[in-house]
Order: C-alpha cells, then structure tokens, then sequence
C-alpha cells in the first residue's frame, strides 16, 4: 500500500522528467545540425588560409630550384592543390623589390565547400567559397 502511494506520487515527476530528457534532447539535435552545416564552412576557411601558404612556399622552392621556370611552378603549385581539392583563384605573380629583383611570390588560393543549408539557401552560398593569398620571399 505504502508502494502504492509512492507510485502514484511519483507518476507525475515521471512525465516532467521525460519531458526535461526530450527537452535535452532536442537541444543537443539542433546542436548537431548547426555543427554538422556550419563546421565545413568554418574549417573551409582556415584550411585555404594554410593551403595558400603551402601552395605559395612550393612555388618560392621550385621557382629557386629551376630558375625561374614559371611553367614548372605552375605545373607543381596546381598538382598540390588539386590533391588538396583547391585551385588557383588568378595567376601567380612575382613581387620585384626596387631594384628589379624578384623577391616574393604570391599564390592565390580558392576553395568551395557545400553543406545541403548552404547549396539550398541562396544568400548563403557566398559563404561556401573561401579565397586566400598565399606570399612566400624568394631566396
């Protein structure tokens, strides 16, 4: 009898429990989806940042080592960015310093990425392509 009462009384906190856990839940789903849309635009981002500089020091390496064959750094600047699913956002140019030399080199550097939020909302699609220039010195 005892049980009973104890049973009856706590009916009524069971459902504000469940109700609190789907609360949670729902929360945490909501959660899952914005990360799982917003996180590929957010790391599309900083990885183009470091993919521009990479791209850019393999063009100083090899701009150096075959003298200045801008055909070879092309060639070896768009293998590696294919390989990491980017391409080149322009040409790539030489920086001369003032007395005619050249003294850097700048890669420009464009990826998109799409997440299903960001491909079926137009005015979001903007955000899908990150462009970054990479600028590494000659010597």
């Amino acid at each position: 009898m005892f049980l009973r009462k104890v049973a009856r009384g706590l009916g009524a906190e069971e459902g504000q429990i469940w109700t609190y856990i789907i609360k949670i839940a729902l929360v945490f789903l909501v959660l899952g989806i914005l990360v799982i849309q917003f996180g590929p635009i957010i790391w599309n981002q900083i990885s183009t940042r470091y993919t521009a500089r990479d791209a850019s020091d393999l063009a100083a390496t090899t701009f150096n080592n075959n003298r200045g064959d801008m055909d070879k750094v092309y060639e070896k600047v768009e293998e590696m960015l294919t390989d990491r699913e980017a391409r080149l956002d322009g040409n790539i140019s030489i920086i001369y310093d003032q007395a005619g030399q050249p003294s850097a080199i700048s890669v420009p550097v464009r990826k998109i990425v799409n997440t299903y939020l960001f491909e079926n909302v137009s005015y979001l699609s903007s955000l899908t392509e990150a462009c970054s220039v990479g600028e590494s010195n000659l010597e």
